[in-house]
């Protein structure tokens, strides 16, 4: 985005603030539930700085303040206040009331994301949230669906909001305990796989214990495991060598923060590929067992690979302080993202699969706007595959907006 000459702002921000205008000159946005109760967040065009601490007791008071304010990003708390205006922050809290349970992920935190594109990011977190959503929030804590919703962030990712009864008043040590039995922390294979002695040397005293493996269809953390184990080892059997699978169970082991090193790392893929007469990968898969050899099966280093690959990262794929923090601000829906141009929006669950960011939430207009791209641009969007050269162009204002926002465009 080009400085302006001191005079006011450059083009392209009185640009983007007019299409926002525009949009908020009529009502769009959807008030969430209990809003009188919540506070609320806005960063204004060529800001700095959030202003919060506000509320609204009427709809209409809402729909002016965008009408008349036209925020480039607004938000509202996660929780409910006595005073949502109340100020510093330490005398709210005193009047807190609950906070919704929700579930932030972006794709800006994924493992892989400078190397994949915009669209590239979508498609992977929407993967993300909905085995979030069927896995452990609808399916493992048995959440109503009736109190979960899910919205599109507009810009690169999902917010799960829960607002069952049960979880209303749980404070962050609370929302701790939900978050780590997500990512799989702490997990006790001792209690998921109990130990059972097999042999008792009574001369010596001596006696041999082995791992009770359940089955996998007992459900919770023993099911994901099978599942991980299974698609672990599919992974490493598509790579070609013995460094490249040393390399990917090492990403893992990082991504994941487990801390599993290189010389543990190759053992394991040795195990898995390299000793014994049969290759203990596919014995694995065929027999459905965590065995290496008839006698002798992994230990808990790779008990833990297998849960990372299941597990949801609530420090990567999904922002883990969201979920813990009871008095954070999420975005509106209905709002703009002021970044994309996109609209902040709900998502029926059974259409997720066939939910397009880049085609419904397109929400600004398709009147035509001449922009300049200093290189080729291709990405799909309002329906259409855009493919520019660089130079002078004429596209749809939904287009020039995501493009000048992201800095890959100018008002020509």
């Amino acid at each position: 985005m080009r400085p302006s000459d001191g005079s006011g702002p450059s083009r392209e921000l009185s640009f983007m603030k007019a299409c926002f205008r525009n949009h908020y000159s009529r009502p769009q946005v959807e008030p969430p539930f209990r809003f009188t109760r919540r506070e609320w967040g806005f960063f204004p065009f060529g800001g700095k700085m959030m202003f919060r601490h506000m509320a609204f007791l009427k709809k209409e008071d809402i729909f002016r303040f965008f009408r008349e304010s036209v925020p480039m990003h607004a938000y509202y708390s996660v929780a409910y206040y006595g005073d949502p205006s109340l100020q510093p922050m330490g005398e709210k809290f005193r009047t807190w009331m609950g906070a919704d349970l929700v579930f932030d992920l972006d794709a800006d935190h994924l493992p892989d994301a400078d190397s994949m594109t915009y669209p590239e990011q979508l498609a992977k977190v929407k993967d993300e949230v909905d085995g979030l959503l069927r896995d452990f929030i609808l399916d493992d804590l048995g959440f109503p669906e009736e109190h979960t919703h899910l919205h599109f962030s507009g810009g690169r990712g999902y917010h799960i909001h829960v607002r069952d009864p049960a979880v209303l008043e749980l404070d962050s040590r609370d929302r701790r305990q939900i978050v780590d039995y997500i990512t799989g922390r702490n997990i006790d294979f001792d209690v998921l796989f109990p130990k059972k002695t097999v042999e008792v040397n009574p001369r010596f005293g001596s006696s041999k214990m082995v791992r009770n493996f359940r089955d996998r269809n007992y459900g919770g953390w023993v099911s994901k495991i099978y599942a991980g184990k299974d698609a672990l080892i599919r992974d490493l059997m598509d790579l070609e060598d013995r460094k490249k699978r040393v390399k990917r169970l090492l990403r893992v082991s990082s991504d994941k923060g487990l801390g599993i090193g290189e010389r543990k790392c190759e053992s394991i893929i040795d195990d898995l590929f390299y000793k014994g007469k049969k290759n203990s990968a596919i014995r694995m898969l065929d027999e459905d067992k965590f065995t290496i050899t008839s006698k002798n099966t992994m230990d808990n280093d790779f008990l833990r690979l297998c849960t990372a690959y299941s597990s949801i990262n609530l420090k990567g794929e999904t922002d883990e302080p969201v979920t813990t923090d009871i008095k954070r601000l999420i975005r509106c829906p209905g709002s703009l993202h002021g970044k994309t141009g996109l609209k902040v929006m709900e998502v029926d669950r059974d259409r997720l699969d066939r939910f397009d960011p880049l085609r419904d939430a397109v929400a600004l207009p398709s009147d035509p706007v001449k922009v300049r791209l200093p290189d080729e641009f291709e990405m799909d969007m309002g329906g259409r595959s855009w493919k520019l050269d660089a130079g002078d162009a004429e596209v749809p204002r939904y287009l020039a907006y995501f493009l000048v926002a992201r800095r890959l465009a100018i008002i020509s």
